[in-house]
């Protein structure tokens, strides 16, 4: 830990095949003149940015969707304890077996990265964002990084053997590029996992309308991923790219969340009773930032929008579900 309270990040210059990647030294977040391997972070890594009530990160040239403030956290690790809930109580669902490295892509709070570190002891976890979010105190073999994923990775290829990322759609420019990136990364017969929720909603009851406030967000959204380059729906093609980059083994797995504890399978009704407190606290989350700077709403005008959103899934007659992909593949 560093000595100003914050968890200690690992230094740059990052480390490919051969050559050491020259950092533009207005993008570096850390002091290059230190000896020592880990640098505490600038103070520049911490100056947020604030809008429209909601604070985000202000570090590089990436420009996160969401906000990292504490309403964001909590959500956030309640997003974890759902994850939790539908897979049985496990982190993943990849067959690895005695790791010793593992990745966690955009680890926002490192709630995962620490769980998965307490099961697997003996390996060293890295949790990388874009925030400086994480807690100071962690398992020994848990390290936090902030750094843009979709540059140059620190390590070199065939170091880890688990890459995991979940719930980043929105936030990747070029999933092509994400996907090679992981397969070199990872040893020969290491693991990449990927879980995203489909950004959509489906009813087989009809009381969801085509002409609902939640379906024009949702179409909203969309709208503005591909504005911006980021697109947000991927969790149906994740399985397709995985297997054009060339991991082999490719399995797919896909989840019901309804939104709402109106299922009659127990299960399903827990997840749903979460569902329900976390879903409106999503729908400024992720649609703020769209709103207002991509799609060019005046502020008010979103957030009233969006309040009829969340009024909308706060009606316990709306029988609505959303779809969790969880897709993992093996390096040759």
């Amino acid at each position: 830990m560093a000595e100003n309270g914050q968890p200690a990040v690992l230094s740059r210059p990052f480390a490919n095949t051969s050559a050491e990647i020259p950092i533009d030294e207005e993008f570096s977040i850390y002091n290059e003149t230190l000896p020592s391997d880990t640098t505490s972070l600038s103070s520049s890594v911490l100056n947020y940015e604030y809008e429209n009530g909601r604070r985000y990160h202000k570090y590089g040239q990436a420009q996160y969707i969401m906000p990292n403030d504490e309403a964001e956290q909590d959500r956030l690790d309640l997003v974890h304890h759902m994850f939790l809930v539908m897979l049985n109580g496990e982190l993943f669902l990849a067959p690895i077996t005695h790791p010793q490295a593992i990745l966690d892509l955009g680890t926002g709070t490192g709630i995962w990265a620490i769980d998965v570190a307490d099961q697997f002891p003996s390996a060293k976890v890295i949790g990388n964002d874009l925030s400086p979010i994480q807690p100071s105190w962690v398992p020994p073999n848990v390290e936090f990084v902030v750094d843009d994923f979709e540059h140059v990775w620190m390590h070199e290829w065939n170091f880890f053997d688990f890459v995991h990322a979940r719930t980043i759609s929105g936030c990747v420019r070029d999933w092509t590029r994400l996907m090679k990136q992981a397969y070199e990364h990872l040893k020969p017969g290491g693991y990449f996992e990927c879980a995203e929720f489909a950004i959509d909603a489906f009813s087989d009851d009809g009381t969801f309308k085509p002409d609902s406030p939640y379906r024009e967000y949702i179409n909203n959204l969309n709208k503005a991923g591909e504005i911006t380059g980021r697109p947000m729906n991927v969790a149906p093609s994740l399985r397709a790219w995985m297997r054009n980059t060339g991991f082999e083994c490719v399995t797919e797995r896909v989840y019901v969340l309804p939104y709402g504890p109106w299922p009659k399978d127990p299960k399903l009704k827990e997840i749903g009773r979460w569902q329900y407190v976390q879903a409106p606290e999503g729908v400024e989350a992720y649609g703020l930032r769209l709103y207002t700077q991509v799609l060019g709403w005046p502020e008010s005008e979103a957030k009233i929008h969006q309040a009829l959103v969340k009024q909308q899934l706060r009606d316990r007659a709306l029988h609505i579900y959303g779809k969790m992909y969880v897709v993992y593949g093996r390096k040759p």
